[in-house]
Order: structure tokens, then sequence, then C-alpha cells
């Protein structure tokens, strides 16, 4: 979790807010420093007495940063292209949603949630997300005709150009057995058995020491 924060604050003071994928390497880091705070929330202590109440300190950062800079730009709109438009663009998609996925799985957790299954929310989010799922409700949602093409970033940078509305259809659609061989991993097991064989490692480590 300490990594993982340490990478958000990198991303955020030191990496420009826009909505371009400047490189594939950019996207990497991003997703390294989401992983690090996945890992940090799917093994967070969950028998705390009153850990429900750390459930309620997101509202803080949704209520005092998040919802006023996206609202501020819904009411006096930002140009595309412009500084303003990538200090939107940051606000809503890659702070916005990545922390409604990482909320709903700590209060899994805080809840009583499994590692394992607390991973899953997350990592499923962000299949969704990235399926272009988004992308192709967009212009239904806003009564708009289908485009063409689809410019988005991360779909452009994956295709090698802005790939057509089909294509994303079936791209997105190729999602949903990913999405449920994820769901079906026995990822609680793959951890009790990692756990136990560093346990059995440190503790031979720690008998051939004594």
């Amino acid at each position: 979790m300490l990594i993982g924060g340490l990478g958000f604050l990198t991303i955020w003071f030191f990496m420009p807010h826009n909505h371009n994928i400047n490189t594939i390497w950019e996207l990497v880091f991003k997703f390294t420093v989401f992983a690090f705070i996945v890992l940090g929330v799917a093994s967070f202590p969950n028998k705390l007495k009153h850990g429900y109440i750390l459930t309620i300190l997101p509202f803080v950062v949704f209520l005092g940063y998040v919802l006023p800079r996206i609202s501020y730009y819904g009411y006096f709109g930002a140009e595309v292209n412009s500084e303003a438009y990538g200090e939107f663009y940051t606000a809503l998609y890659l702070l916005n949603y990545p922390l409604i996925t990482l909320v709903t799985a700590f209060a899994y957790r805080i809840g009583g949630g499994t590692p394992g299954n607390t991973l899953k929310i997350p990592i499923c989010g962000m299949m969704i997300i990235f399926s272009g799922f988004l992308d192709l409700m967009w212009p239904i949602i806003n009564h708009m005709p289908l485009p063409e093409f689809i410019y988005g970033n991360h779909l452009v940078i994956r295709f090698g150009r802005p790939p057509a509305y089909n294509e994303v259809v079936v791209f997105a659609l190729c999602h949903i057995p990913l999405i449920i061989g994820v769901l079906a991993l026995p990822l609680d097991k793959w951890i009790k058995s990692l756990l136990k064989k560093l346990e059995n490692a440190f503790g031979s480590k720690k008998a051939a020491n004594h």
C-alpha cells in the first residue's frame, strides 16, 4: 500500500494531467502502481473492531476533491485539447473510476472479504473499462449517431490505430470470457498455498539459524 501510495503521488505531481497516452510505458507504470494499491487493499486487516469507519473516509476524497473538480468543468466547460480539458479528463477517468473500484474492493475486504475475491473486484472493474464498453455506450447514451471509428487512447494504443466501432464491439465481447475466467480463478487457494510455502521456508531458515 505504501509503494502504491508513493507511486500515486509520483503520477499526480510529476506526470502531466492529460487525456493522451504518450507511450505504452506510461500505461504500464500506472497499471503497476494500481496493482500495488490493489494488493494493499486485498491484504488489509479486516478484523479491526471499528474498521468499517475507514470505508467512510473515501467520501471525504470524493466530496473534497473529485466531485468539485468534475462538477466545475460540467458547469463551466473545458475546451477540448486544452490544459483544463486534461485536468477534467484526469479527474473523471483516471481518478474517479479507479477510486470507485478500489473503494468497492476496500468495503468488501473490511466487511470480511477474502484476499482472492477482493482482488477480483478491481481487476474486473479495470477489464470492463479497458474493454471499450464505455466508448461503445457513450454515443448511445447521449443520443448521438454511432461513429465510424473510436478514438479512445487506450484503444488506439493497443490497436495501433483508431479502431472501427464494429471492431470494438467484437473486442468488448471478447472480454466477457476473460472476466468469467478471472471470477473463476481459485485465487484464495493459490494465496493460501503461497503463504504456506513462505511460512515453511522462513520457518526452516529460522530453525537452521537456531
